[in-house]
């Protein structure tokens, strides 16, 4: 087994490609394991082309993007490129196989968005859940050191919260029940989490659940309490996730950037004018969502001024 190896279940998707990159000029050997994978996939599925904020870039990129959707309904999963055979759902014997030898499984695919069309509680539970605990499972079968959990700041109900207990949102934070009107992608997540607590407690394989949020994107709404999370953060989050040496068995980690641009908004004034009776401590611009767990434990060191994807060129 190689420390540099690392497999990414669901590759291929938007934060799979990315990192795809990033851990790549990082010196890993990247083991993509989705649906849909390779160079043509990559190109076909790609829903962003640079980080281009300008008027004509963001023109071109809107006028490739509509070309590559009509071309990828016609050509994934058709003649030209056919589906793999990479299911999170399969045997667990044949998902270690794949996994052995890695030093982490970074496990990304399931249904990526609270409300994807067409997707009902049934698909979040056989596929968030059941898929994420196979793919565990067979990681630890494979004696895979590390997995490592992409899982989302919507275990607060980031959107519309129930209840914040400080600013910044600790990993303690309360998260949102069923009856507090929390969505199915959200209750997943945490039970997950909650799942690889328990599981990683005899020893062998290390959980490490990342709470990401907009990965990849610069926020400029309070809906999500202007939280962003660059390119390089993200990819950074993630290797120190994958490189950490502290003993603990299973833990969860906020995976954001550390501030706010004070173009956007003042973080002070927003807390006191929309959350006036939540304790707060935090101080000038920082993120509303630590990540200061995840610096002591897993030595993450956001950077500031990274880069980031127009959301309009991927939604």
């Amino acid at each position: 087994m190689s420390e540099k190896i690392v497999t990414l279940t669901g590759g291929s998707g938007f934060v799979g490609q990315i990192l795809q990159v990033g851990l790549r000029k990082r010196g890993y050997q990247v083991r993509v394991f989705d649906q849909f994978k390779g160079t043509s996939a990559n190109l076909l599925r790609r829903r962003y082309f640079g980080t281009s904020r300008g008027v004509i870039g963001k023109a071109l990129a809107r006028r490739i993007g509509q070309v590559q959707r009509r071309a990828s309904g016609k050509v994934l999963g058709g003649p030209l490129l056919r589906p793999s055979q990479d299911n999170i759902l399969d045997l667990r014997s044949r998902l270690a196989a794949r996994f052995r030898g890695s030093h982490a499984v970074v496990h990304l695919a399931g249904i990526a968005h609270p409300h994807l069309p067409g997707a009902i509680d049934t698909d979040f539970e056989r596929i968030n859940y059941d898929g994420s605990v196979n793919v565990f499972e067979a990681a630890r079968s494979a004696g895979v050191p590390k997995f490592v959990f992409a899982s989302s700041g919507q275990v607060y109900g980031i959107n519309s919260p129930t209840r914040i207990d400080q600013f910044p949102i600790l990993e303690s934070n309360y998260c949102p029940t069923a009856a507090d009107g929390q969505s199915m992608y959200g209750l997943m997540k945490v039970k997950v989490e909650q799942y690889l607590a328990g599981a990683c407690v005899p020893g062998g394989t290390q959980g490490i659940s990342m709470r990401l949020e907009y990965p990849g994107f610069q926020s400029e709404t309070p809906s999500n309490f202007y939280i962003s999370t660059s390119v390089e953060n993200l990819v950074s989050g993630v290797a120190s996730a994958v490189e950490n040496t502290s003993g603990f068995t299973a833990e969860t980690f906020n995976l954001v950037d550390d501030y706010v641009d004070e173009r956007i908004v003042d973080i002070q004034a927003f807390v006191r004018s929309t959350w006036p009776a939540v304790p707060n401590r935090s101080k000038g611009n920082e993120s509303l969502l630590s990540v200061e767990k995840a610096k002591s434990l897993l030595g993450y060191e956001p950077i500031r001024n990274g880069s980031y994807y127009p959301v309009s060129l991927v939604w």
